[in-house]
């Protein structure tokens, strides 16, 4: 692996999956018949992943079943987390091997890709795919590197928002850009409100201390049916990671940022929790959706993207 000095498998230890407090959920789907496997946690090697990997399938009916449910929004937003305290910046959830300000860990270019060739080519289709169907004009990368995986960027207006001015300079596919610490107190996204068609976040929000704020940050400059795409896999920078992403396997992945959403829509962010909410299995995985193509081998890659309302509905 070209960048293994920077990357790593998401590998460690658990304390136990998802919260034991809101295990009804989780009792309803393993006896419908998916078993407990899905649930296992992650291998303490880096030689092989022994959690399998969710399928479209599992993910589909899990999520559907939340969503249907009285109180669906409380149920997403603590599958993962005890209480609104555990949201708050600071918490036990959100601590980190180095907490240092992220510009110091940024300050040179880390010229990389964090995952391999076969998951870059599903999630510049997912992108692609969902800006053609968006009908999207103006895109928000945010989190932005010298990468968008948007393979042509030609007649839509890109903003990127990052943390190196180097990198973001050498992104072909951005129209502007503004270096942005996303987990500093009070920042907000340099965009009008109401003014971007979709929002990506690639590869990062596993380095979001404050992820509600910045969720809600993104619904202001979403348009109303607007589309925030959330796309992650196993591989990270091990010493910026949120402990609450440590350890967990890919279905938990999902489930906290499903509880981001849910969370921030709790707080007056206008998410279409019931009807706009969708997760992808990109590739890597046990059958794919959202126009990535999913399974088919290399590192796993999934979204969870969310319509703001006044849309179309749940997120093709």
């Amino acid at each position: 692996m070209k960048c293994a000095l920077l990357l790593v498998p998401l590998l460690l230890g658990t304390s136990g999956g998802i919260h034991a407090g809101h295990g009804i959920q989780r009792r309803e789907f393993v006896a419908a018949g998916f078993g407990t496997s899905l649930f296992t946690p992650l291998a303490s090697t880096a030689a092989t992943r022994s959690a399998p990997a969710p399928s479209q399938a599992e993910i589909d009916k899990y999520l559907g079943s939340v969503v249907e449910s009285d109180g669906y929004i409380d149920k997403l937003a603590f599958e993962m987390f005890d209480d609104d305290s555990d949201y708050k910046p600071g918490s036990a959830k959100f601590r980190r091997l180095d907490a240092t300000e992220d510009s110091l860990f940024y300050d040179k270019p880390k010229l990389v890709e964090h995952i391999d060739q076969r998951a870059v080519e599903a999630l510049t289709r997912r992108n692609v795919n969902l800006i053609s169907v968006e009908k999207a004009v103006n895109v928000l990368d945010m989190c932005a590197s010298h990468v968008s995986h948007l393979k042509d960027a030609k007649g839509l207006e890109v903003v990127g928002v990052g943390l190196n001015a180097d990198e973001l300079s050498m992104n072909p596919a951005l129209s502007r850009f503004e270096v942005v610490d996303l987990n500093r107190k009070g920042a907000t996204i340099p965009c009008t409100s109401e003014s971007i068609d979709v929002a990506l976040c690639q590869l990062s929000v596993d380095y979001l201390t404050r992820p509600v704020e910045v969720f809600s940050e993104v619904a202001r400059v979403l348009r109303p049916g607007g589309v925030f795409s959330v796309s992650f896999s196993d591989r990270v920078f091990m010493s910026k990671q949120v402990a609450v992403w440590s350890g967990q396997d890919d279905f938990n992945h999902v489930l906290t940022v499903a509880g981001y959403f849910a969370m921030s829509a709790k707080g007056g962010a206008g998410w279409d929790i019931r009807g706009g909410l969708k997760a992808n299995v990109l590739g890597g995985g046990g059958g794919g959706g959202g126009g990535g193509g999913g399974g088919g081998g290399g590192d796993p890659i999934y979204d969870v993207c969310c319509r703001k309302k006044g849309g179309r509905g749940e997120v093709k």
